[in-house]
């Protein structure tokens, strides 16, 4: 790529994160290079560190975005339920706390898979970069979500919740980093079913968490 100008600060910084976001979706981002993205995002190969240091610190960024934005939009569906249940409209009901959930991983432009694989990655290999998005975004809203799961069934122990949810963030990590075009259901299924088909796994993934978690 030929040498260019940086341009101005705050249109160069965020064409290579929106490059970044894409690619590391698209590629994962060990197979992602720094002349990927500045290319990618039009731009000389120094600005990567001269906006963010390094490839590690570029990734966090990416994390935490992509964290804010689930954690947003949760929020907001949270306190729609919480709001409607308060003035009796209707009651909270465990199948909107786990639409409420899963929705952010199958989102237009959220890339869900990408944040699974985050999530997974802090799971595996925990590192000070993953353990400050997760107190900063994940941890928070897990308390509230918690909280609002003892709402819909007091039969169910608080220690009970928190197994049940741990166990939800777990099936849904799984499911959503395996839907590339290879994927186990394709291979289990002689291709008679595909978790790549996002609306085939929502609607299943929704029913499993459903009846997983409610209480017998």
């Amino acid at each position: 790529m030929t040498s260019q100008a940086v341009p101005i600060a705050g249109d160069a910084r965020e064409r290579i994160l929106v490059a970044a976001e894409l690619l590391f979706a698209r590629r994962g981002v060990d197979k992602t290079s720094t002349r990927d993205i500045t290319t990618e995002a039009g731009v000389n190969v120094a600005s990567v560190n001269y906006y963010f240091r390094s490839k590690e610190a570029l990734t966090e960024e990416i994390f935490m975005r992509l964290a804010q934005r689930a954690t947003v939009l949760r929020l907001a569906d949270l306190s729609k339920y919480m709001d409607a249940a308060k003035q009796g409209k209707r009651s909270l009901r465990l199948e909107d706390l786990v639409d409420c959930f899963i929705r952010p991983y199958f989102e237009p432009g959220l890339h869900g898979m990408l944040l699974a694989r985050f999530i997974l990655q802090h799971r595996l290999h925990p590192s000070e970069m993953t353990r400050r998005v997760f107190v900063q975004h994940l941890d928070p809203f897990a308390m509230e979500f918690i909280d609002a799961l003892c709402l819909t069934d007091k039969r169910v122990s608080r220690v009970e919740w928190l197994w049940r949810y741990t166990l939800l963030t777990g099936t849904v990590m799984l499911a959503m980093t395996d839907i590339g075009p290879k994927n186990r259901m394709v291979a289990l299924s002689n291709g008679q079913a595909d978790a790549s088909h996002a609306d085939d796994l929502r609607l299943h993934l929704r029913e499993y968490l459903c009846r997983a978690m409610k209480h017998d």
